[in-house]
């Protein structure tokens, strides 16, 4: 319940400009059951089922109804008849289709900010990867993967057109069956956090065309990653249905 009337405070007190009405149920349902999947607090390949959502959210099954049945359209759960709810575990072959959606968005996007990010946005990049390279130890995967999205939201927010901001948006909160996958060698934070400063310096450097490469190129290297460490790991199995934990 002290997440739910966070989730309320903080969607009230984000709103700009002319007095809007409190978040409804349904929305506060829907933030708070896809804050729980992105966090991993709802593993990839668990089960739940409605009645356990709405005792752990304290709310009515209408509102966790509607909530489930908008997240199962954006791809990160399934509705399973006659057993539940299954968190969306994906696959080897969704992982690299959202890879490469992501390779047709990215690189445009970084050329088109770096001609047109300010000088402030540079330096809040330059402060995310501070900060994400502080995190780069496997055991801490979660913490980076947060700087991560935050990074490539940035760099979006940066290219100054809010249709890119939106289309990208869903991509990355797709990918994180990435960050799930069992593939992770010891030194890819390393390499990921190498990689975003090579965006960033071209982005800084108001180079279009190589904030475009770096970008590009960050993603094929991402796809070898997940490629060469496919063959010994995969996702974990789903698990039975049961409480939330």
């Amino acid at each position: 319940m002290a997440r739910i009337q966070a989730l309320q405070r903080k969607t009230v007190s984000a709103e700009r400009g002319p007095r809007r009405a409190a978040p409804s149920l349904g929305e506060i349902a829907y933030a708070s059951i896809k804050e729980r999947i992105l966090a991993l607090d709802l593993r990839p390949g668990q089960f739940v089922n409605e009645a356990a959502l709405c005792a752990h959210l304290g709310l009515g099954r209408m509102p966790v109804h509607q909530a489930v049945h908008r997240l199962m359209a954006e791809g990160l759960l399934d509705i399973i008849p006659r057993k539940g709810i299954i968190i969306g575990r994906g696959s080897l072959d969704e992982v690299l289709d959202l890879l490469e959606a992501r390779g047709a968005v990215e690189p445009n996007i970084a050329a088109l900010a770096a001609g047109r990010a300010t000088p402030e946005q540079v330096r809040a990049m330059k402060r995310l990867l501070e900060q994400s390279g502080k995190v780069i130890d496997q055991r801490v995967r979660g913490q980076f993967m947060a700087f991560d999205r935050a990074f490539h939201h940035a760099v979006a927010e940066a290219a100054g057109n809010r249709i890119l901001v939106d289309a990208q948006r869903p991509l990355h909160e797709r990918s994180i069956l990435i960050w799930h996958l069992r593939i992770w060698q010891a030194d890819g934070l390393a390499l990921t956090q190498r990689e975003h400063q090579a965006v960033l310096d071209a982005i800084a450097a108001r180079d279009a065309r190589g904030a475009r490469a770096a970008m590009q190129a960050h993603l094929e290297l991402l796809r070898k990653r997940i490629l060469d460490g496919s063959d010994a790991h995969e996702i974990p199995k789903a698990r039975a249905p049961g409480r939330l934990g």
